[in-house]
């Protein structure tokens, strides 16, 4: 009976991590040169998405977790002086005395753009926002929500820039038919500004 060669299991993994070793590299040296794969291997694989950012909101809401919940809804110092702190604080306790059920449904989002010339943007590549409709359910009634999503840093200057990978942060939270603070544009077959409480 013949024995297996031992000796060659060590060239034999060396050739596989050389060609894994190139594959990467050649990946990599595409992906720079080319913005749509780059964004197809960054973005899909980010686990910071909007909608990731909501569920794991909803998911502390459904804990009773309202550190979490304000934990996961950044507000800035300069945001803090302009009533956002009170407004987290609210909604949060709002939702957590609601008792929402655990299934919840997006309803719409609307990709926007935030340089340049801000705006409602279909292509969600290029988007630094996304304010999303959410609708809950409680005790059988629907009760909807606005999330307004974006990237931290702003701008987000997408194709200008090479699409680089956005760390999406829950800004505003509020009851539909109310004003958005943080993203005081809204959508209604044109864009303009609100004014926001002061």
């Amino acid at each position: 009976m013949k024995q297996f060669p031992w000796r060659r299991i060590p060239g034999i993994l060396g050739i596989l991590l050389l060609g894994v070793l190139i594959g990467a590299v050649g990946l990599a040296l595409l992906a720079r040169s080319n913005p749509e794969l780059r964004y197809l291997l960054l973005q899909d694989a980010d686990l910071h998405e909007p909608k990731v950012q909501i569920d794991a909101f909803v998911q502390a809401l459904l804990r009773g977790d309202a550190a979490a919940a304000t934990e996961l809804w950044e507000v800035t110092e300069t945001w803090a002086e302009r009533g956002m702190d009170d407004r987290r604080d609210a909604v949060i306790s709002d939702l957590l005395q609601a008792e929402v059920d655990a299934g919840y449904r997006i309803n719409e989002v609307e990709w926007w753009r935030t340089c340049c010339e801000p705006g409602v943007t279909c292509d969600s590549r290029g988007a630094g926002g996304a304010r999303i409709t959410v609708q809950f359910m409680q005790g059988g009634e629907p009760l909807t929500y606005i999330f307004d999503v974006f990237t931290r840093e702003q701008p987000y200057w997408g194709a200008a820039t090479g699409y680089p990978p956005r760390e999406w942060v829950i800004r505003d939270v509020y009851p539909r038919g109310d004003t958005p603070l943080f993203w005081a544009l809204v959508y209604e077959s044109d864009v303009h500004q609100v004014q926001s409480a002061p």
